[in-house]
C-alpha cells in the first residue's frame, strides 16, 4: 500500500507559542547575552574586521665601528667582514687566531697539534700522501701547511696569535624590506640614510651587546668559541592609520659549538708561496624580516554582523532543546509546540 502523500509532502510551519516559564527565559537571554558578549569581544579586543596579513623580507646589514684587540690592534671592516655568506647573515669576530708564514711543499711534514701519539703504529693510517708512521715527540707527522695551526700552543713554538676583539662599539645596521602581496605594498627601510640607534622609536641600528642581551645571553659566553644567533625584524603595521612599528627579536641557536671560519692570505715571499691563516670566531646574525599588515575590511565587518546575526538566532533553538529534551514538563511542552492539523487534501 502507497504512503499517504499528504503525510510525506507534510508543510511545517512557525507557530509563535509563549511560554510561562523564567527557565526558559533565563536560557535564551544568557545565551543571547553570551553572544553579545563574544561579538563585542571580536570587534573591540580581537578587531576582527581588519583584513590580516603575515608575510615574510629580507635584510641587509652593515657592521658598524672598528674593533680593538687585547694586543692593540685595530681590525676594521675590511679585516674582520670576510664571511657575508648569504643574503641577511652577518658575521661579528670576538676571537682570531693567525698562524703565519705557512708553507706546504710536497715532502714537507710537520707535528700536527691535533694528532697525539705515543708509538709511531698509532700514526699508521696507511696513506703516506696524509700522514707519515712516525711519531715524533708524541705528534704524528701530516702533510699540511706548516707550521701547523697551535692555538693551544701544544708544541710549545707560539705559532699561533691569539686576539681578543674588543665588541662594546660594535652595532649592526639593518636595512629592510617586506611586501605585502594581498594589499600590494611595500614597506621597507632601505631609503633611511642615516642610523637610528636602539633603544629610539623605530631603530635601525642596534648595538652588539644589547642584541646578546635580547637572546638571553652574556658577551662572555660567545667570546670564546662564538654562537649562532637568530634575528627577526618584526613590523606592526596599521595600513588604515599607514603607521608601522619596528622592532627586533633575538633567539640563542648554539653557543655550545659556537661558530668559526677560516680565510687565508696567500703570498710569495723568496720565491716561495705562503699563507698567513685566520680562524675567526664570533657570532654570526641569521636575519629574518617578517611583516603583520592589518587595514579596515568592510567585509570583515558584513562577515562579523552576519555570524553575530545567525548566532542570535541559534539562542532560540538552544532554548527549544532545553524546553523539550531537559525540563521535566519536556512532554506537554512539545504537545503545545507541534501541533499536527486534520488532513485537508480529499
Amino acid at each position: 500500500m502507497l504512503p499517504d502523500l499528504d503525510e510525506v509532502f507534510a508543510y511545517d510551519t512557525v507557530k509563535n507559542v509563549c511560554v510561562l516559564d523564567r527557565r526558559l527565559g533565563i536560557t535564551l537571554y544568557s545565551v543571547q547575552a553570551i553572544i553579545v558578549v563574544y561579538f563585542i569581544f571580536n570587534l573591540v579586543v580581537k578587531k576582527m574586521y581588519l583584513e590580516v596579513e603575515k608575510t615574510t623580507g629580507w635584510i641587509t646589514c652593515q657592521l658598524l665601528n672598528s674593533q680593538r684587540s687585547d694586543l692593540g690592534i685595530m681590525w676594521d671592516n675590511y679585516d674582520r667582514v670576510t664571511n657575508p655568506g648569504e643574503l641577511g647573515a652577518t658575521f661579528v669576530p670576538t676571537r682570531v687566531e693567525i698562524t703565519r708564514g705557512q708553507e706546504q711543499a710536497e715532502d714537507l711534514y710537520c707535528q700536527a697539534p691535533l694528532h697525539k701519539c705515543k708509538v709511531d703504529e698509532d700514526c699508521n693510517i696507511e696513506n703516506k700522501l696524509l700522514q707519515l708512521p712516525k711519531c715524533n715527540d708524541g705528534y704524528c707527522m701530516r702533510h699540511t701547511w706548516c707550521p701547523a695551526e697551535d692555538p693551544g700552543d701544544e708544541l710549545g713554538k707560539g705559532v699561533t696569535e691569539i686576539h681578543y676583539l674588543d665588541t662594546s662599539e660594535t652595532e649592526i645596521w639593518f636595512e629592510t624590506f617586506v611586501h605585502f602581496h594581498y594589499f600590494d605594498l611595500d614597506v621597507a627601510t632601505t631609503d633611511e640614510e642615516v642610523p637610528r640607534a636602539y633603544p629610539m622609536k623605530r631603530a635601525n641600528t642596534y648595538p652588539f651587546h644589547d642584541i646578546i642581551r635580547l637572546a638571553k645571553l652574556e658577551q662572555e659566553e660567545v667570546m670564546e668559541n662564538g654562537a649562532i644567533i637568530l634575528m627577526n625584524a618584526i613590523f606592526e603595521c596599521e595600513l588604515t592609520k599607514k603607521t608601522c612599528e619596528t622592532y627586533l627579536e633575538a633567539t640563542n641557536v648554539d653557543t655550545l659549538t659556537g661558530y668559526n671560519h677560516v680565510w687565508t692570505n696567500i703570498y710569495h715571499e723568496d720565491g716561495k708561496r705562503k699563507r698567513d691563516t685566520y680562524r675567526m670566531y664570533g657570532v654570526r646574525f641569521v636575519n629574518f624580516a617578517t611583516g603583520f599588515g592589518r587595514q579596515f575590511s568592510i567585509n570583515k565587518v558584513i562577515l562579523q554582523f552576519a555570524s553575530f546575526i545567525s548566532l542570535v538566532s541559534a539562542a532560540a533553538g538552544v532554548a527549544d532543546f532545553y524546553m523539550q529534551a531537559i525540563v521535566p514538563e519536556r512532554e506537554a511542552y512539545k504537545a503545545k509546540k507541534c501541533i499536527e492539523t486534520e488532513d485537508f487534501n480529499d
